[in-house]
């Protein structure tokens, strides 16, 4: 059947009229035939992917996608550009990017720059404001998007949330830089070379990790004396003056290096606890909580960390970014979660907030004289992303050990 669909699709498309011709086409209509074209060729992509077939096959598969996803998002883009004014625009530019623009570099840039042209002032934007950073990598366009948003939108949620964005998308930035160099971090270095071409590894190289910090700092700072009490995002979110304040302590104190900043308060149980009782000992202290599929995954490995450090200065501590405190508990109960975590009261206050956390897990190794030793590890399909920290918690574990002795 999806083949019979995609045989009368590709006649619509490629025999009848395209996107720019016949003024009665709907774009609605247009959007939904688009829809229909990327679910037919996400199920001859799974399909040519299944076990059995090698590796090559599956390689060609997957380029076909990308090239076909391209075709379609450049369509959207056509149309937008055909009817600018449609009701739906901005939700065929928001589907492209969503869909089908993942790895192709180019068309992220063409839809940035069609939002930049005519939608800064839409309240519709603001789910794509919030996570623009995320293609600081692919897309430089992004940042003139992103400019453009803070200096010419006349609506001041949108202007709020991109000066924020703008400070992620330079430190974002500068991670990649900064990771494309690193030895240490060899599997985040592999993913980016494997990912992105040689314009994006080329731009990355001559890029000064340091100066886009700066930029990221005022930003932020921007965002703090002009944007402060904005609230652009549902209520759970905090205010982007809190949220740029946490940017600039994650910038300023949790870099590799850098004392670990005291953690005091609850845990789970309403128990007091700081994260200074455990000087001396190496500490990893890991971001998580019961909604994070990722964090969940993680917990065997920690469980058998701790079981290997058994009797060693080394001690795990969590932060729970649960909102419901007896989820958390009953979750730590079933899973045998015996060390203790910090209570926040949800990902989006508190110390995640103030200790800048954008992606869970994340996790921070401490030495035995409270420095941190690796920052942001990020915990995802199974593994670190970044140096596997077994090495790295061994070797400071050994050092807190002979340090004890002396």
């Amino acid at each position: 059947m999806w083949r019979l669909r995609y045989a009368v699709w590709t006649l619509a498309v490629f025999v009848g009229p395209s996107v720019s011709e016949g003024t009665d086409q709907k774009p609605n209509k247009t959007l939904a035939l688009l829809k229909e074209d990327q679910a037919v060729a996400l199920e001859e992509l799974e399909s040519r992917r299944k076990p059995g077939t090698t590796e090559a096959e599956q390689k060609k598969a997957l380029d076909r996608y990308y090239e076909t996803a391209g075709d379609r998002g450049r369509r959207a883009v056509a149309l937008v550009k055909e009817r600018p004014d449609a009701p739906d625009a901005i939700e065929i530019l928001k589907w492209a990017r969503r869909e089908v623009a993942e790895h192709d570099s180019e068309l992220v840039g063409i839809v940035y720059d069609a939002l930049a042209e005519r939608y800064l002032d839409s309240d519709e934007i603001i789910p794509l404001c919030r996570l623009a950073w995320l293609d600081a990598v692919t897309s430089p366009h992004v940042e003139t998007f992103l400019r453009a948003a803070v200096e010419r939108s006349k609506n001041p949620k949108v202007r709020s949330l991109c000066c924020f964005s703008l400070g992620r998308y330079y430190v974002e930035l500068a991670t990649a830089a900064r990771d494309l160099n690193d030895p240490v971090r060899g599997e985040i270095r592999r993913r980016i070379l494997d990912r992105f071409g040689p314009v994006v590894i080329n731009r990355l190289r001559a890029l000064d990790p340091e100066k886009l910090n700066l930029q990221a700092e005022e930003c932020f700072n921007r965002t703090v004396k002009e944007f402060g009490d904005s609230r652009p995002l549902p209520k759970h979110f905090a205010p982007m003056g809190e949220q740029a304040e946490g940017m600039l302590f994650q910038m300023r104190h949790l870099g590799v290096g850098h004392a670990a900043p005291e953690i005091e308060g609850e845990d789970i149980d309403g128990k007091p606890m700081k994260l200074s009782d455990h000087l001396g000992k190496v500490i990893v202290v890991s971001f998580w909580a019961t909604w994070c599929g990722p964090c969940m995954e993680l917990v065997p490995h920690e469980k058998a960390l701790v079981e290997k450090m058994k009797g060693r200065p080394f001690v795990l501590i969590g932060v729970s970014g649960d909102h419901d405190r007896e989820r958390a508990k009953a979750a730590s109960a079933k899973e045998g979660i015996n060390w203790r975590s910090f209570w926040t009261g949800g990902e989006r206050q508190g110390i995640p907030v103030q200790w800048g956390i954008r992606i869970w897990p994340t996790v921070y190794v401490v030495d035995g004289n409270g420095v941190i030793r690796d920052d942001g590890l990020v915990y995802l399909e199974g593994r670190y992303w970044g140096k596997t920290p077994d090495e790295t918690i061994e070797n400071l574990v050994a050092e807190a050990e002979k340090a004890s002795k002396r």
